[in-house]
């Protein structure tokens, strides 16, 4: 395999990232990659560890041009159908890790790897809110264990060996308007740190959302996340949803199984938000019952 190939391939951002590496972003970013047993269907995540807008970046969108999202996965897995969500994601990303010179360097024998760039031109992303995940793009795949396909960490060893054998930049990297202040000589700064998934996106929400107020939910239970809770009048209740546009209902219920409140709504990708008002309801423990393709899922509120 020609060393020529193989960095045409990667493009420009590994010629940014491997200088800016050591500069990183006070704004940073993690990614994330949820995976739907029904569908066969994964997606790729940004979340975010800041908001929109804020001190670099006065507007409510985020937008970025760069972008590079590699992917660990098991050695014989073979992706495919990858699908843009926001931005322009490579179709054909080509797959490392089993090389001979790789294995000879240390590579790890039972993992390959998907590094995934995004097309160099500015992408809005939307709304960023801290710790609430975006979606990029899906894809599917087949060989291995599901859930072994994982974003890359930074410091993987395979990270290091791609540079060194082939010089090759493989790590994750994100670009975006709030990465640095917006001056003619400051230079792009680093914004991806490390990946996450659903079950710490949802331990922080919860932990986020409970220094705001009053706050006893349980914190077993992640799939929905009700606040504030106890409530004197509004409750919000928050929930993760991997695709869009999926129905789901949720109530409030009282101890006797009474429905009490009720709303249907058809889902966004990401965290979704219901608010129900409960002024006029008598002070008591209620149940938020979230019921969504024959799955239901109960989280106990104070009314007070």
């Amino acid at each position: 395999m020609k060393k020529s190939l193989l960095i045409v391939w990667i493009g420009l951002l590994g010629l940014v990232s491997l200088a800016q590496a050591q500069y990183k972003s006070q704004h940073t970013v993690r990614y994330m990659v949820t995976y739907e047993a029904k569908t066969g269907l994964f997606t790729a995540w940004v979340v975010p560890d800041y908001s929109t807008p804020n001190t670099f970046n006065p507007e409510t969108e985020e937008r970025g041009a760069t972008a590079q999202f590699t992917l660990k996965v098991p050695k014989d897995f073979v992706l495919g159908g990858l699908k843009d969500i926001r931005g322009i994601w490579d179709k054909q990303a080509r797959k490392f890790g089993q090389e001979a010179e790789l294995l000879r360097a240390g590579a790890d024998p039972g993992y390959a790897y998907y590094v995934i760039g995004k097309a160099p031109q500015e992408t809005n992303y939307g709304e960023f809110k801290q710790g609430e995940p975006v979606a990029l793009f899906t894809f599917k795949g087949q060989g291995g264990d599901p859930s072994r396909v994982q974003a890359l960490e930074w410091e993987d060893t395979f990270v290091k060996l791609a540079g060194e054998t082939f010089s090759l930049n493989v790590a994750s990297s994100f670009y975006s308007r709030s990465g640095q202040a917006a001056k003619i000589e400051a230079r792009p700064l680093e914004q991806f740190v490390q990946p996450t998934n659903l079950l710490n996106v949802m331990k922080e929400l919860q932990e986020r959302l409970a220094q705001m107020g009053p706050f006893t939910g349980e914190s077993q239970e992640l799939e929905v996340v009700a606040y504030p809770n106890p409530t004197v009048d509004v409750v919000k209740v928050k929930f993760f949803s991997q695709v869009g546009d999926e129905p789901v209902k949720l109530e409030v219920v009282d101890l006797k199984g009474m429905v009490k409140r009720a709303k249907e709504i058809k889902t966004k990708a990401g965290v979704n938000t219901v608010e129900f008002d409960l002024s006029e309801l008598p002070g008591s423990p209620y149940f938020i019952k979230k019921s969504e393709d024959n799955n239901v899922v109960t989280k106990k509120v104070v009314k007070i």
